[in-house]
């Protein structure tokens, strides 16, 4: 489907940004229930559009990923936006088990999880419709911890896309613009880690190498 302007604008609200952008975009998290109750700005339409879009793969790759990875970034989108109930027609949801001490999202990251007084009410409330716990977050964060930083490519997933772009559902190529160059950084990153022995963090890079290979046979 194409990307309507209402989308685009609730895209730019929900940037997730470093600095300053990234309160903004925690607060925007925090009044969703207020504005869905209220429909404000169409977020209802938001939400339906961006669940068909993660269903249809119909948003083009961005520039330095692929399109999987790409609706991987959707995927955290809609869990920070929407909650932990995977988006509707989802073909590849994420088992709600992984979010936060497996996975981690950018509402998440900020948390103050080394001391539980500093995490303010209304971020409690939203971790606790999310099922996501203070001690989920420690666990991610510990030496050692099975840390999701990316999901492989599901084999048959080239040819899926192939099919929904021959039916119309989505346009556009499957790699990014600049994932050779984002895949070449990778691998500078990974000779980093090596030379200064962060072989755990070595590791970790050939898993993200790994995970956005095709998997089509």
């Amino acid at each position: 489907m194409q990307i309507s302007e209402n989308f685009r604008e609730w895209r730019q609200e929900f940037s997730d940004g470093g600095g300053e952008l990234r309160d903004v975009y925690v607060e925007a998290c925090e009044n969703v229930p207020e504005w869905l109750a209220s429909n404000f700005n169409d977020i209802r339409a938001f939400r339906d559009e961006l669940a068909a879009h993660i269903r249809d793969s119909s948003v083009g790759p961005f520039p330095s990923e692929t399109q999987w990875t790409t609706d991987e970034i959707l995927r955290d989108l809609w869990f920070d936006v929407f909650g932990a109930e995977p988006p509707p027609g989802d073909p590849y949801p994420v088992p709600r088990e992984r979010w936060g001490r497996y996975r981690m999202t950018t509402y998440m990251e900020g948390i103050p999880y080394r001391h539980p007084e500093r995490v303010r009410p209304v971020t409690k409330a939203w971790l606790d419709a999310r099922g996501v716990t203070i001690e989920d977050l420690a666990a991610y964060y510990e030496p050692g911890a099975e840390v999701e930083y990316s999901r492989p490519e599901p084999p048959g997933f080239r040819k899926r896309l192939a099919e929904l772009t021959a039916a119309g559902r989505r346009f556009g190529p499957v790699e990014g613009e600049y994932a050779a160059e984002a895949r070449a950084d990778l691998l500078d990153a990974k000779q980093s880690y090596l030379d200064t022995g962060h072989d755990e963090q070595a590791a970790g890079i050939d898993k993200i190498l790994a995970d956005r290979e095709p998997r089509d046979e």
